[in-house]
């Protein structure tokens, strides 16, 4: 845990005025006096940054009989009597009494000041007189910033099954301490953390060892965070984490133990509009079935404008070593625009990713290197009073790799533009223009490309509260090679859809649409194609909107796409999503949002491609997948104060093994499906939770039973 520096405190009530060594000496030498000679005259001496009140200045020009009520004072003051003014006596009594003042007086302030007289003429009359000056010296004292802290005191029961076998019941205590600080000032560093030490006792069912039946251990988790100048232009931070599946709420299919470590440094400048950031990440999982998997990130920022520029890079390089093997990736993007006009703009983008490997597991091998680079620049022409269109392109890119089994190398550099033009509101004509050099171990080939086309889109037709349009669209390309090799071809398609809008309630609108189209294709020529499609699909989505309280969408679509030809296939996709927010009381709310999708493809090759008299070259497949997440939140169940209910289920049925790929908060097993419930009941600081957790991992199902009771202490 870390605590807070040494702090300068100012000790409030501990002022020390400075004292005047000697009384203060009258200004001029001359000592101003009162008219009896049996009363002293009290007040010190001034200077130029102490304006004196007009009593004094006459009291020190010698005016008269009058009694000086001015903070000016003899320096040798005494308690015999003083000759009176005005006499000769008394002017001799004063001179040689200033004179001795003014060679013993100790002057505090500044060492040029100025006489009464002048003083005097410098004040505006009628002015009130300013308060004398007073120097101070204040005491300073090193001491604890402030530290706000806390802790607690758990005990909980873990039931963990699994179809791998191995369940296990685990006692788990744990003490947490945690506390937050700051170092000189909360602006200059912040300081947070927390260390918790945990005991636990298992018994396994899956090894009939007494030793494994019956093991304990301890366990220092925890996390640690430093925020340096957090509200500057170049804030750090730096967190430190610990955890233990043993003792906490989460699933895994062994036990494992984390680390993760954190450091940021952002920067922008005081003047400018450019900014940058470099963070490095790691994390590092150890468990006894696979030894330890630690992910190394390090990546960088930058972006900035300057007028019609704007500019920006980052790049990352991270690592993944395992028991398996290594993964080394390197990925870097840099991108520049030019904004010339309202109606010409330039963007170029440039990429670089390589890819070290020598790894051997269960779902994923590689061996070998693999590079690509990549340069893409893209121009876009738009007037807005025209009804012209116009871009234009240059690419390249390159790739290399290196195998076990052989190399391969590849370089494509090419270029392309397109014109359009709108004749009417449904009518445009357009045509492109393409040319692409491509190199490989086999030689060099120039391949150019041409394409002239129409589209067009006719308005609705209203037939009583539907919406009827059609649409079509025909091209011809021609593509020739420096082999000698070309190709013509023609495609066009036709289509229509059909739509209409319910209105069920003034905050609800349900839509509706259905549509269908052909389309046929030809080529003569290299690699000549004949293939027409027909496409049916159909969608219904509704969206509510009602009130504050309840906002939602929901959407189903089907889709079937058949292709008869030289080939034939047939694909067939499902498609369902739920997302919204249903505030359903003041006490429970429910979040969505889920997508589910169901495929199902067949493809049959002719005989000339498969070249195999006894394969009909048929192929079938379907999937189902399923993402995005699901909760439900009550924090009054049952009408019961403090009894709070939660319910979060996610799902993603296409994960793959992101650690491999440098994602330092990937999981290093694919959870697919995970239901997770909560039911927690808090009496002032007695806390009481109830875990009931499900999940699917890597195929196998996983439940855990946790119940954990605690007592909170301090004031954090």
């Amino acid at each position: 845990m870390l605590l807070g520096g040494a702090l300068p405190v100012l000790a409030a009530g501990e002022v020390t005025p400075v004292a005047d060594p000697e009384p203060p000496v009258p200004v001029g030498g001359a000592a101003p006096t009162t008219g009896s000679g049996s009363r002293e005259s009290s007040g010190r001496i001034t200077t130029a940054a102490e304006p004196v009140e007009p009593s004094e200045a006459a009291a020190a020009a010698g005016g008269g009989a009058r009694e000086s009520s001015g903070p000016i004072t003899s320096a040798q003051a005494s308690s015999e009597p003083v000759p009176a003014a005005g006499t000769e006596a008394g002017a001799e009594a004063g001179a040689e009494a200033g004179a001795e003042a003014g060679a013993n007086a100790v002057v505090v302030g500044d060492e040029e000041f100025l006489s009464a007289d002048e003083l005097m003429e410098a004040l505006p009359s009628g002015s009130p007189p300013p308060p004398p000056a007073r120097e101070e010296r204040r005491t300073s004292r090193w001491g604890m910033a402030p530290v706000r802290w806390g802790g607690t005191l758990s005990a909980g029961l873990r039931q963990r099954t699994s179809d791998a076998g191995g369940d296990s019941r685990d006692q788990i205590y744990e003490a947490r301490l945690l506390a937050s600080t700051y170092i000189m000032q909360p602006y200059i560093a912040l300081v947070s953390g927390d260390v918790a030490l945990g005991m636990f006792r298992s018994q396994t069912s899956g090894d009939a060892s007494p030793a494994s039946n019956n093991l304990s251990g301890n366990t220092i988790t925890g996390t640690g965070s430093l925020s340096v100048f957090p509200r500057s232009r170049f804030p750090f931070q730096a967190t430190l984490s610990l955890s233990d599946s043993r003792t906490d709420g989460s699933l895994a299919v062994s036990d494992q133990r984390r680390k993760r470590l954190s450091l940021r440094q952002d920067y922008r400048p005081e003047v400018g509009t450019w900014r940058t950031a470099a963070q490095y990440e790691r994390s590092e999982l150890t468990g006894t079935s696979f030894g330890r998997d630690t992910v190394d990130r390090f990546s960088a920022d930058f972006t900035g404008n300057s007028g019609p520029h704007s500019y920006g890079a980052n790049g990352s390089l991270s690592s993944n070593r395992t028991s398996g093997g290594y993964i080394r990736d390197r990925v870097g993007t840099g991108r520049y625009a030019y904004r010339h006009s309202e109606a010409l703009s330039f963007e170029t983008t440039a990429t670089y990713a390589g890819q070290e490997a020598a790894f051997d597991s269960d779902s994923f091998r590689i061996n070998g290197t693999t590079q690509s680079a990549q340069i893409f620049s893209f121009g876009s022409w738009t007037p807005e009073d025209s009804p012209w269109r116009g871009t234009a392109n240059v690419r390249y890119f390159q790739s290399e790799s290196d195998f076990g089994d052989g190399s391969f190398e590849s370089r494509n550099f090419g270029g392309g533009g397109s014109l359009s033009y709108q004749a009417t509101r449904n009518l445009s004509v357009f045509g492109t223009v393409n040319a692409n050099v491509r190199s490989d171990s086999a030689g060099r080939e120039l391949v150019t490309t041409q394409t002239l086309g129409t589209n067009y889109s006719s308005d609705p037709y209203l037939l009583g509260e539907y919406a009827y349009t059609w649409y079509g669209s025909a091209a011809f390309s021609n593509a020739s090679a420096t082999d000698g090799g070309s190709q013509r071809g023609a495609n066009g398609s036709l289509g229509h859809s059909l739509q209409r809008t319910w209105l069920p309630t003034d905050y609800t609108v349900l839509s509706g649409s259905v549509s269908q189209s052909v389309s046929s294709t030809r080529s003569t020529g290299l690699e000549s194609i004949s293939a027409t499609t027909l496409n049916h699909s159909a969608s219904l989505t509704l969206q509510a909107n009602p009130s504050e309280r309840l906002s939602g969408f929901l959407s189903a679509s089907v889709s079937d796409s058949r292709v008869s030809g030289d080939d034939t296939s047939a694909f067939q996709l499902f498609n369902a999503q739920l997302s919204g927010r249903w505030r359903i009381d003041a006490h429970s709310e429910l979040n969505s949002n889920l997508t589910w999708q169901h495929a199902r493809q067949s493809s049959k090759r002719s005989l000339e491609t498969t070249g195999f008299p006894f394969d009909d070259g048929t192929q079938r497949s379907r999937y189902s997948s399923l993402s995005g997440n699901l909760g439900y939140s009550h924090v009054r169940l049952f009408g019961v104060r403090n009894l709070r209910y939660s319910l979060d289920f996610r799902a993603d049925t296409n994960q793959t093994n992101a650690r491999q790929f440098g994602n330092v908060d990937a999981p290093r097993e694919r959870v697919t499906l995970d239901l997770d419930q909560r039911l927690r009941y808090r009496i002032g600081r007695l806390d009481a939770e109830l875990q009931v957790r499900m999940a699917e991992i890597e195929g196998q199902r996983e439940g855990l039973i946790f119940f954990k009771v605690s007592r909170d202490f301090g004031a954090y």
